[in-house]
């Protein structure tokens, strides 16, 4: 479980890099159909449920 977690952790920091390389004022990606704001919402809700998981792991 742990390994997962640390896999998921991982690769949600890259997406919140690539995110933060797109820039703050990026509000969507029409060429790709992305809405950037949902995007970083969602990374955050991600981030959030990982900080949980690792708290219930060690508890």
């Amino acid at each position: 479980m742990k390994q997962a977690i640390d896999a998921l952790e991982r690769a949600i920091d890259r997406l919140e890099q690539n995110m933060d390389r797109l820039g703050p004022s990026t509000s969507s990606l029409p060429s790709s159909g992305v809405d950037a704001t949902a995007a970083r919402a969602a990374l955050k809700s991600l981030d959030a449920l990982i900080g949980e998981l690792k708290e219930g792991a060690h508890g």
